[in-house]
C-alpha cells in the first residue's frame, strides 16, 4: 500500500528548506523559519522547481546543476552537513586550531573557543558541518577536561567516575543546543543523561545486593542493564522519529543521532547474549557456527527494523558483525578447503557485504513497500510515508 503525502505537505517540503537557506544567509531567525513557513503556506504561497538558463548541452559539462532534477529517492533521510567546500574548509580549521590550542595551553581553552566559534558559525552563519564539529569537540573536552576533577573527588570509588564524566557531557550539551538548537546537541545530551542513569541504577543493585562478584556470577544481570539503556534510547528516537513522520523538522535530525547510538547497542546487547559463556572473548577463534548464524539473524532482525523505520544506521551498525560471522559460517562450512587462500576468503567476505548494502540501497523504496505495505494500518500511520 502506497502513501501519497498531501499537497500541503508537499509545499512545505519545498519551502523549509528554502527557508533554511533563508536563515544561514541571516535573512530570517533560525528559530522563526518554522512559524514563517506555517503562515505562508496559509497563505497560498508554494515554492517551484528552481529557475534555470537555457543550457548549450543538457548532457554535457555546460549543463547547469540548477537544472538537473533534484533526486527524490533518499530524501526521507537527509540530514543537512554540507553546504559547500566553503564548511569543509572551515570544518578543517576547527579540527587543526582547536587541537592546538589544547596542546598549547589546555584542553579547558577549547570550551570557551568552541563557543566563541558557534556564536560566528552557528548562530550567525548557521553551518551545519561545523555545527556537529563544534558540539563533539566541546562532548570530548568536557570528558577530557573533568576526567581528573571527578577522580580526584572519589579515589576510593572510581567506578563511579564515569557517571560524573557522562552528567558533565550531558549538562554540556544540553546548554550547548539551548543556545545554538544543534540536533547532535540534544541528542548527545540525552544519550549521556540515560547512561548515566542506567549505570547509577547498575552500580546500586550491585551494592545493594552486598555482593561485589554479582555482575561475575550473574552476567545477565549486566547485560539487562545494557538492554535497559538500547531500549530507552530506542525508544526516545522512535518518540522524534513519529512527531515528525514527514522528516521536516529538527525532531527528525535529533532521531537520526539517536538511531546512530541506539542501533549498536541494540545489536551488542544481543550479541552479549549469544556469546556470554564465551570466557575467550566475543570476538575470538573459538566462535561457533550456531553462535555466528545467531549474529547474522540479529543483524538481519536490524536491517528489517531499519527498512521499516526508514533509519539505514541500523544497516551500517551491524556490518562488521555481518562480515565476521559470515566468514565464520564460511569457516565452518568448509569453504576453507574450496578458498585455500586466506585472503581469498576475506575477500569474498567483503564482496558480500558489497553486495549485500548495494543490494540494500538499491532496492530500499521497494522494500518499504512491500514490508510497510503489510503492516496495520494504524502502525502505517507512524512511519514515514512509503513512495
Amino acid at each position: 500500500m502506497k502513501f501519497d503525502l498531501s499537497d500541503w505537505e508537499n509545499r512545505k517540503r519545498l519551502l523549509l528548506p528554502v527557508l533554511d537557506d533563508a536563515a544561514r544567509e541571516g535573512l530570517v531567525q533560525g528559530d522563526a523559519t518554522a512559524r514563517l513557513g506555517e503562515f505562508l503556506l496559509g497563505r497560498g504561497v508554494s515554492v517551484g522547481a528552481p529557475v534555470s538558463a537555457p543550457v548549450v548541452d543538457g548532457s554535457g559539462l555546460d549543463t547547469l546543476r540548477a537544472s538537473e532534477p533534484a533526486s527524490t529517492v533518499e530524501e526521507s533521510e537527509a540530514p543537512r552537513f554540507i553546504r559547500g567546500f566553503h564548511d569543509i574548509l572551515i570544518t578543517i580549521g576547527i579540527i587543526v586550531g582547536l587541537l592546538g590550542l589544547g596542546g598549547l595551553a589546555t584542553v579547558h581553552a577549547v570550551i570557551p573557543a568552541a563557543i566563541i566559534l558557534g556564536e560566528v558559525l552557528v548562530r550567525r552563519q548557521r553551518l551545519a558541518l561545523p555545527a556537529v564539529t563544534l558540539t563533539i569537540a566541546i562532548g570530548i573536552a568536557s570528558a577530557i577536561g573533568t576526567f581528573p576533577i571527578w577522580e580526584d573527588m572519589s579515589p576510593q570509588l572510581d567506578e563511579w567516575t564515569p557517571v560524573g564524566i557522562a552528567a558533565t557531557i550531558s549538562v554540556v550539551t544540553f546548554l550547548f543546543y539551548w543556545r545554538y538548537k544543534i540536533p547532535l546537541a540534544l541528542a548527545a545530551g540525552l544519550v549521556t543523561l540515560f547512561a548515566s542513569v542506567i549505570y547509577c541504577a547498575a552500580l546500586a543493585t550491585r551494592v545493594f545486593s552486598g555482593d561485589a562478584t554479582l555482575y561475575d556470577r550473574h552476567p545477565l544481570i549486566l547485560v539487562f542493564f545494557l538492554g535497559l539503556f538500547a531500549l530507552v534510547v530506542f525508544g526516545a528516537a522512535l518518540k522524534f522519529d513519529f512527531a515528525d513522520r514527514n522528516r521536516l523538522t529538527r525532531r527528525s535530525d535529533v532521531a537520526f543521532w539517536m538511531h546512530l547510538a541506539a542501533a549498536p547497542a541494540i545489536l551488542y546487547t544481543i550479541m552479549a547474549h549469544v556469546y556470554l559463556g564465551d570466557k575467550q572473548g566475543w570476538f575470538s577463534a573459538e566462535t561457533t557456527a550456531g553462535q555466528a548464524a545467531m549474529v547474522v539473524g540479529a543483524v538481519l532482525l536490524l536491517m528489517l527494523i531499519g527498512i521499516v523505520l526508514d533509519r539505514r544506521a541500523f544497516v551500517t551498525s551491524g556490518l562488521l558483525s555481518f562480515g565476521y560471522a559470515f566468514k565464520v559460517l564460511l569457516t565452518e562450512g568448509g569453504f576453507t578447503k574450496v578458498f585455500a587462500a586466506t585472503d581469498t576468503l576475506a575477500f569474498l567476505t567483503l564482496l558480500t557485504i558489497g553486495v549485500v548494502v548495494l543490494a540494500l540501497g538499491i532496492g530500499w523504496q521497494p522494500l518499504r513497500r512491500v514490508i510497510v505495505g503489510n503492516l496495520p494500518d494504524g502502525l502505517q500511520k507512524l512511519l514515514p510515508a512509503v513512495r
